[in-house]
């Protein structure tokens, strides 16, 4: 007899197609689980005998499906060898795919090799096997074609990737089922491509001369169909456990959810806006506003306003089209007050219906101290305005008088021929002077406070603003035995336009204090550019003397107002602490910036940059004045 294709039972070939595919089924499900959890060696020997005996009871059904009009037997230990190689091979290929150091695509190709050599071994094992009254003859496409097949397996397990199992365990996703139909083709195309090349010429004479017992093919269908069986109870019982997991977490979620809308102590209420229907409201919405579900529909029942009532409506409207929105609301409450809530407006949307919900947060309280720390804010700044304005005023006031003492003691000086009278009149200068500029820098630091100060555009020479500021400190520099050092780049333009009583001002404070605080050594004065953009000059300033030095954990008290690094009555050094903060202050008037650097008993350096419009010539006049400017200023630092 020659076997061909006709001569298969359908019904026998779509139970081996059927068996197949649970098996692929339950070894995938049980495989990510392997996976994705740390499993031990016991559940991967059970997936390889899933496995292996479902592709075993494939492949013998599959032989069964032939329709040989003679009667077969099978060589036992052949068979039991056929199943233990399937096993095996699928043992290999599972344990390379447990571990994450061989769960790289060359460990899993290699493994995917090795279990289609051994379903092939299986097949051609199975057939071999099979002992009736003739030949077994193959041809060499089919056994070419089956291997084709077979390496459909190892492409899918090098295609491997850990993104597969980012998202939570769900028994049924697309990639799954894809990669079920892809290794049932493949494995049953294999089996059925080396049946479709198989012949088995009819013999008279059954030739079997093994000690070994052979296997009934009665007794072999009863253990296919107790394996397919076994197949079917896995596969159910694995849906079981998965639909038990399914309603398991929803109804947890459900609890989850009810326990947190129950007690939340924000108002929530779920609408539906299409029945425009209140679907349910939460207890906490009830005990502050006093309304029930019922009561909700209309909003204008609820809320202060028609402006509020809008905006809800447009958030709700929002939402319906699947955007959420924030906004705040003035509420009524049942008993008469009002309420201020920040309210959130988002979709609840699924296949069938689309609810929104409304979450609402009382921050009355909240809104009623914001109000309060407003109010109270404006009344500080205004009493600091007041004291600006104030100290202003009065310093204007003061410094009026003082000014005209200070010229009545000159008058004195040159009409008292008293020699104890003469002596003093310069005690009395020296106190209004100093008394002068304590006043002077008062106004100064409150008009900068109240920002009443206006700095002015003007052409003036800056190595010419400088040298005046050095010459006021020759004298005292000649006391105490100092060398002022003037040095201005030469690539810095000799005309620039700014405030150049406000820059003498600080030049004046800075090399004042540098002297000040210099006992012996040198002060050096220099100016470097900083670059020019847009025909504006960049100016670094840097006064460095060789004083008595600042502490490091003193240098941040520098620029506050009202600051002494000693702040001692018997300090050997007088002064407000206010020319700093001033110079400070007019600094980033002119957008500039000022530091300093220091080191104990090594001197002091500051350093200010700032920019000014250069000018290619200066006018007489303002020329003139900045000379009147010069000689006014007097030779104090604070």
């Amino acid at each position: 007899m020659l076997h061909h294709q006709d001569h298969f039972s359908e019904l026998l070939v779509l139970f081996s197609v059927v068996i197949a595919l649970l098996t692929c089924f339950a070894t995938l499900d049980l495989a990510e689980r392997l996976v994705r959890g740390k499993r031990g060696y016991r559940f991967i020997l059970i997936i390889s005998c899933i496995l292996g005996t479902g592709m075993w009871s494939m492949h013998n059904i599959g032989m069964r499906a032939m329709k040989l009009e003679v009667t077969v037997s099978y060589d036992l230990p052949l068979l039991l060898l056929s199943l233990v190689v399937s096993i095996a091979a699928s043992y290999a290929l599972l344990l390379l795919l447990s571990s994450p150091y061989t769960r790289s695509k060359g460990y899993l190709a290699f493994g995917g090799i090795l279990f289609s050599s051994g379903i092939l071994i299986m097949h051609f094992s199975g057939i071999i096997s099979m002992k009736f009254a003739g030949d077994y003859e193959q041809s060499q496409l089919s056994v070419l074609l089956a291997i084709v097949f077979s390496l459909a397996v190892p492409v899918i397990t090098a295609s491997y990737n850990p993104k597969w199992i980012e998202n939570d365990y769900n028994m049924f996703t697309a990639k799954k089922i894809l990669l079920v139909s892809v290794l049932t083709a493949s494995l049953t195309g294999t089996h059925y491509a080396v049946m479709s090349g198989a012949s088995f010429p009819a013999d008279e004479t059954l030739s079997y001369s093994s000690p070994a017992p052979l296997l009934a093919e009665s007794f072999l269908g009863m253990i296919l169909a107790g394996s397919f069986i076994l197949i079917v109870l896995i596969v159910l019982t694995l849906l079981y456990k998965d639909r038990k997991r399914v309603l398991f977490s929803a109804k947890f979620n459900e609890q989850r959810y009810t326990a947190l809308f129950e007690s939340s102590p924000d108002m929530v209420v779920c609408i539906d806006p299409f029945r425009k229907k209140v679907v349910s409201a939460n207890p906490s919405l009830r005990q502050t506003t006093g309304y029930g579900k019922e009561e909700l529909s209309d909003y204008r029942k609820i809320l202060c306003t028609p402006d509020d009532e809008a905006l809800l409506k447009a958030a709700v409207k929002q939402a319906v089209e699947g955007h959420s929105a924030k906004l705040e609301l003035a509420v009524k409450i049942k008993s008469g007050g009002r309420l201020i809530c920040s309210t959130t407006v988002f979709p609840l949307i699924n296949d069938k219906q689309r609810f929104v919900y409304i979450v609402a947060e009382d921050v009355t309280s909240i809104v009623k101290f914001q109000q309060e720390l407003i109010i109270a804010k404006e009344a500080a700044e205004s009493a600091d305005r007041m004291k600006s304005e104030f100290l202003a005023i009065m310093s204007h006031e003061i410094r009026t008088p003082l000014n005209g003492i200070i010229g009545i003691n000159q008058l004195l000086a040159e009409d008292i021929e008293n020699p104890e009278q003469q002596e003093m009149l310069p005690l009395q200068y020296r106190s209004s002077q100093a008394l002068l500029n304590v006043i002077s820098d008062v106004l100064d630091i409150s008009r900068l406070e109240s920002d009443g100060m206006q700095l002015r555009c003007e052409t003036f020479r800056l190595p010419v603003l400088l040298k005046e500021c050095i010459d006021l400190f020759e004298a005292t520099a000649r006391e105490k035995k100092l060398e002022l050092h003037l040095q201005v780049s030469g690539d810095i333009p000799e005309y620039l336009i700014g405030d150049s009583l406000r820059i003498r001002q600080i030049m004046v404070n800075l090399i004042g204090n540098a002297v000040k605080f210099t006992p012996f050594g040198e002060v050096h004065v220099t100016v470097e550019s900083s670059g020019v953009h847009e025909n504006s000059q960049g100016l670094i300033f840097r006064i460095k003397d060789t004083g008595i030095g600042i502490p490091p954990d003193k240098l941040e008290l520098l620029f506050q107002p009202f600051t002494q690094l000693d702040a001692s009555h018997s300090r050997q050094y007088q002064g407000t602490g206010l020319g700093l903060a001033i110079c400070k202050k007019l600094i980033e008037l002119m957008n500039g910036r000022i530091w300093a650097e220091s080191e104990v008993d090594k001197g002091t350096e500051f350093i200010l940059n700032i920019r000014l419009p250069s000018a290619e010539t200066e006018p007489r006049q303002l020329q003139h004045k900045n000379e009147q400017n010069g000689r006014q200023m007097k030779p104090e630092a604070v």
